[in-house]
């Protein structure tokens, strides 16, 4: 009788120390996500952020307490804002920002568990596009030339602007910062269509001038060509003009050469052809020359 008392008294104390064991286990560890990290206060005030994943350990209520905050990335869309660019043209601008939580003590202690992060992002954004549009003019954002335009360069501004701060005042990284959305008042349209219709007219009048110039050079080429083309036909018909009268010359010589009395009437001749034309009448002697060699005696 009495061993069974002990067996169940035993088993009583082992299970109330487990029990114990659980209870303490349950307010003092504490289980870190992936993506996540706890941060513990100490009566109220940050004492140290776990960060890494896996089991961590904290002194149990209302001594030590455990906040969980989300370290993944995420986006904030500001509202539009109105604001004037270098040349005073008023735009409407809207930003997103991709920022994530850099040192959670930091963030706790400047903007509690995140609800307030969202309001001072928009501000601080807000001021950075001010800032940043102000130095550059509105064809930098809207133009159809696109040698103008500098988004690129205008979001790489933004986010230097708005990162240091973001960083050192609310523990916040901001990893990108994009212009969503551009617009413009309405009073403002028309000028901004007058300035591309200007800018349209600049460059139909430049490729005209393009245009004019290479087909002058072009006809300049052409005749060019066709003067040496010419040259070359006219020096190659003295060349072969010049062969003829010499191969002639050569053959009259050696018909004189042969035969001069007919040489010389055939020269005789061709003189009187070139001479004598349709509409020319001639009374000449039988016994003058040409034809006083038709007359002579064998």
């Amino acid at each position: 009788m009495g061993e069974s008392v002990n067996v169940q008294a035993r088993l009583r104390a082992a299970v109330g120390a487990v029990a114990v064991i659980a209870i303490l286990f349950q307010a003092m560890a504490v289980v870190v996500p992936e993506g996540q990290a706890v941060l513990v206060t100490r009566f109220g005030r940050p004492l140290r952020a776990a960060t890494s994943s896996g089991l961590h350990w904290k002194l149990p209520w209302p001594i030590d307490q455990a906040v969980t905050l989300d370290m993944r990335r995420r986006i904030y869309e500001t509202g539009h804002t109105e604001m004037l660019t270098r040349d005073k043209k008023n735009v409407i601008a809207r930003t997103f920002v991709v920022w994530r939580i850099a040192d959670p003590i930091l963030f706790v202690q400047s903007l509690g568990t995140g609800s307030g992060a969202d309001g001072k992002l928009d501000g601080l954004l807000t001021n950075a596009a001010i800032g940043t549009l102000g130095g550059h003019d509105l064809s930098a954002l809207v133009s159809t030339n696109p040698g103008d335009l500098q988004v690129d360069q205008i979001e790489k501004e933004l986010l230097a602007s708005a990162q240091s701060t973001a960083r050192q005042n609310y523990g916040v990284a901001l990893d990108q910062v994009r212009l969503e959305r551009i617009a413009l008042p309405e009073e403002n349209v028309m000028a901004v269509l007058q300035q591309m219709r200007a800018e349209r007219r600049q460059f139909a009048a430049k490729y005209d001038a393009e245009g004019e110039r290479e087909a002058s050079r072009i006809r300049s080429e052409a005749d060019l060509e066709a003067a040496r083309i010419v040259a070359k036909g006219a020096e190659e018909e003295a060349r072969i003009r010049g062969a003829s009268s010499a191969q002639v010359a050569k053959i009259y010589a050696t018909a004189h050469r042969v035969n001069p009395e007919l040489y010389k009437f055939t020269r005789s001749l061709e003189s009187l052809d070139r001479l004598v034309t349709s509409s020319t009448s001639l009374i000449l002697r039988t016994d003058s020359e040409p034809f006083s060699v038709l007359q002579q005696k064998p």
